[in-house]
């Protein structure tokens, strides 16, 4: 089997070796043409590097896109806590907005786009940046660049993982095999993961499930008075939040409430709208239509008789994600808009999620939630409301938010295993 693994391998590597410089420039130019890649980083996905490499310790990220790279600012921290001379490289693979990520990580992160497995432009990045180490964060195992990577000496080790996905042609098997195999050291994301990679030959010894990095940071903040003075509030309203709701998905949510009221004649609806401007014109139309609705900007307090309020005030979430046992996140349910919002802002503070199928950036995290499940995936009014519908009982909503706990939570342990493998690995190599 391992030959097999091995064969495959080298053809699937020498693939990419014809015409590979002439291949590469041409992907680049069909990327720039469809907007799937920045003309301005082209030249990084050919190998060619504007930035002068840091001198010490390197340790290279490498993730497949900006979302997914929004789970490394705390394990960023705890690495320069332990290694307070180490620079950090990112890559990525998948580009979305940049901005998204730069408003994020440290200001001297030092972020490129990975080079294409076609041509040089694997050997061209390690010689360039010569890391001590990679992390590497992708679900799908680019077998070029991890191959000149174990060539160059360079210790990897597969973090976040589950079973990966088939690089390349489905009919040479044994591609990953080949590649698991380079791997230092393997943290899965659950059990089920350390099944599935150890179905694919990974040594018992060799892996573990330690569970996701979170993506999203730090919970939000807010204040613990106004939380305790709404919480008396509503006493034991059941309450459902949507939170940075679009105009678009007004309608949807409303008669997804008024549904969901032919069980729950107490239920509120918390809206926060995704921009705080529209809260006063939804106000009104609700009012118009026999709605009876508080406002937050006008100083109204959730009432006994209000169904729906407004909470249209911002820099809130944190505050209303603690107050809503269910929280459906905004911008998921219409294709048009920026896209969900990050789903652990709503799991790390005991909120089950509700989801609908624009989730942008957070596919994937989205998709951890709903597996562990910490969240349920809607497609319209009607599965909204039955959604909301059974999430009214207390035992289903208290499973789905210990689920969430759980999953949160263990990515301060992830956090903490891949400090420890990272300091051990640096100081068997003596940098």
């Amino acid at each position: 089997m391992a030959r097999q693994s091995g064969f495959a391998l080298a053809l699937y590597l020498a693939s990419r070796k014809v015409n590979g410089k002439a291949r590469a420039e041409r992907r680049l130019n069909r990327g720039i043409a469809t907007g799937t890649e920045d003309p301005e980083r082209g030249p990084e996905r050919l190998g060619v590097v504007s930035v002068k490499r840091p001198d010490g310790v390197l340790i290279w990220m490498h993730v497949g896109s900006e979302a997914e790279a929004l789970g490394l600012p705390d394990l960023i921290d705890r690495l320069r806590d332990a290694r307070d001379d180490a620079a950090i490289l990112i890559t990525t693979t998948r580009h979305g907005p940049d901005e998204v990520l730069a408003a994020r990580l440290p200001s001297d992160v030092i972020r490129q786009h990975a080079p294409f497995p076609e041509g040089p432009g694997a050997s061209a990045f390690l010689a360039h940046w010569r890391p001590d180490l990679c992390l590497w964060g992708d679900n799908r195992l680019d077998p070029v660049l991890i191959e000149a990577t174990a060539r160059a000496g360079v210790p990897m080790f597969l973090i976040n993982a589950r079973v990966p996905e088939r690089p390349g042609w489905r009919w040479l098997p044994g591609v990953r095999r080949s590649l698991l195999r380079k791997f230092r050291y393997v943290l899965a994301g659950d059990t089920r993961a350390v099944e599935g990679l150890r179905a694919l030959t990974v040594p018992p010894d060799r892996i573990e499930a330690t569970g996701f990095l979170q993506e999203g940071g730090a919970p939000l903040p807010c204040s613990q008075a106004e939380r305790d003075g709404l919480a008396e509030t509503l006493a034991a309203r059941p309450v459902w939040l949507a939170a940075g709701a679009t105009r678009d998905e007004f309608g949807m949510i409303i008669e997804a409430h008024r549904l969901a009221m032919r069980r729950s004649h107490r239920l509120l609806l918390v809206v926060q709208p995704r921009d705080c401007d529209d809260g006063p014109a939804l106000a009104a139309e609700l009012e118009a239509a026999g709605w009876v609705v508080g406002l937050r900007s006008r100083d109204d307090e959730p009432d006994p008789a209000d169904e729906v309020f407004i909470a249209d005030l911002p820099d809130e979430y944190g505050l209303w994600y603690r107050l809503a046992p269910v929280a459906l996140m905004g911008g998921s349910l219409t294709g048009s808009g920026p896209g969900a919002r990050n789903p652990y802002e709503a799991a790390a503070l005991g909120s089950a999620v509700l989801f609908g199928p624009n989730t942008g950036l957070w596919r994937e995290s989205y998709e951890r939630l709903r597996d562990s499940g910490a969240a349920r995936a809607v497609s319209d009014t009607e599965s909204l409301a039955r959604a909301v519908e059974f999430l009214l009982a207390p035992d289903k909503v208290a499973e789905m938010a210990a689920a969430a706990w759980e999953v949160t939570t263990s990515g301060a342990e992830a956090t903490d295993r891949i400090v420890a493998l990272v300091t051990e690995a640096l100081d068997m190599r003596g940098v």
